[in-house]
């Protein structure tokens, strides 16, 4: 495999650049990637009408959603029920005079205090006033009989809530940062009327977006379908999207994925055999075998999905931990060869000091962009 520096590629890989874009917005996941990096491998493969691209770690949707405007077909898959929900939302097409009629009713309802049930972490970063629009803004959405319009406002409810919060998030922490909040019923219509806006000028082309709840290691996908796999799956030891997200869950009614839905992640005291990544993960700690174990399964299933051809692009990065650094960006595209992909080359698009708790420097980890094919054959 050749491994060739593109720094210059490296906000492509971050969300940064969706923050300003309608509908990409509407969930901001900073563990996403860019638009922009879907438009150039689309681009640069020569995707279009008649081709299916998959994100089987569909997170917040950019894979699906930059598809939709450019008239490929998608399939987006996760386990995560509120990435699930984002996508859905973002993916659906419209009538926005529903929408504006469904929020002139919503913003002027005349408000009746609630009875507040929330579990302590979620009183602990809403001011009271901000908890009580809160539920009185959820009921009368749930009141909604049209699922389309009931999730966009629910959607639109989440973000205008977190605007009015307290919470302050520092990886999988959230702090409580007590401070001035706008009253939520004027920050509730501006959101909602944004995203109808957003509606109105937002450009997309008829092809069609699935999404599905469905574990990567097991893709519901018929052999050799997929032309094209662009992805970015969790990196080792960076677990906070699982538990970043509690606040929005609870507002949402959502639950949390099981450890065993994830990768890397087991219930204690489950026994596992490591035999078919041995040579990948001998001296490694347990959470780095099961990682490996668990992306060898979903890579085995990407072989299974895609036609011969196919292309793959996988954002991922090495991890940082007390020890050092460990690899992950080679191992990873090992594990395609092993598999039968051909590992085309990898482009290191970020640098990141690897530090320990007391801040000193102890390596660098890169953030790549893999570049894998399927070959004609084994």
């Amino acid at each position: 495999m050749k491994i060739v520096e593109k720094l210059r590629l490296g906000r492509l890989a971050t969300f940064l650049l969706n923050k300003r874009l309608p509908v990409y917005n509407w969930f901001q996941f900073k563990e996403g990637f860019s638009r922009d990096l879907v438009f150039l491998l689309a681009e640069t493969w020569r995707l279009g009408e008649g081709d299916l691209a998959l994100d089987p770690f569909v997170g917040c949707g950019t894979t699906s959603l930059a598809c939709k405007q450019l008239g490929i077909d998608s399939i987006g898959y996760d386990v995560h029920p509120i990435m699930l929900f984002a996508s859905r939302v973002k993916l659906r097409e419209y009538n926005v005079e529903e929408l504006r009629a469904a929020v002139r009713g919503l913003v002027k309802s005349k408000f009746e205090r609630p009875e507040v049930e929330a579990p302590g972490f979620v009183t602990r970063v809403f001011p009271k006033p901000v908890l009580e629009d809160i539920t009185f803004f959820k009921r009368k959405i749930l009141d909604i009989e049209d699922e389309e319009v009931r999730e966009f406002l629910f959607l639109g409810l989440m973000n205008a809530a977190m605007r009015c919060s307290w919470a302050h998030k520092d990886g999988a922490a959230i702090r409580v940062v007590k401070k001035p909040t706008p009253p939520l019923r004027k920050a509730l219509r501006r959101q909602l009327l944004r995203m109808c806006n957003d509606v109105e000028r937002f450009e997309r082309k008829g092809s069609k977006a699935t999404i599905e709840r469905c574990d990567a290691r097991k893709l519901k996908l018929e052999d050799e379908s997929v032309d094209a796999v662009i992805t970015s799956p969790p990196y080792l030891g960076k677990l906070e999207y699982t538990h970043a997200y509690r606040i929005e869950q609870q507002l949402l009614d959502l639950g949390a994925p099981t450890p065993q839905q994830l990768i890397g992640v087991r219930e204690e005291g489950t026994l596992e055999d490591f035999s078919e990544v041995e040579e990948f993960v001998e001296g490694k700690p347990l959470d780095a075998k099961l990682y490996f174990k668990d992306m060898f399964a979903a890579i085995r299933e990407l072989y299974r999905v895609c036609k011969p051809g196919a292309r793959i692009a996988l954002v991922t990065s090495d991890a940082c931990s007390p020890e050092g650094v460990a690899e992950v960006c080679v191992p990873l595209s090992e594990l395609a060869e092993k598999t039968g992909f051909k590992a085309k080359r990898m482009l290191v698009v970020n640098r990141r000091f690897c530090t320990t708790p007391a801040r000193k420097k102890i390596g660098v980890t890169q953030e790549g962009l893999l570049l894998w094919e399927k070959r004609a054959s084994k």
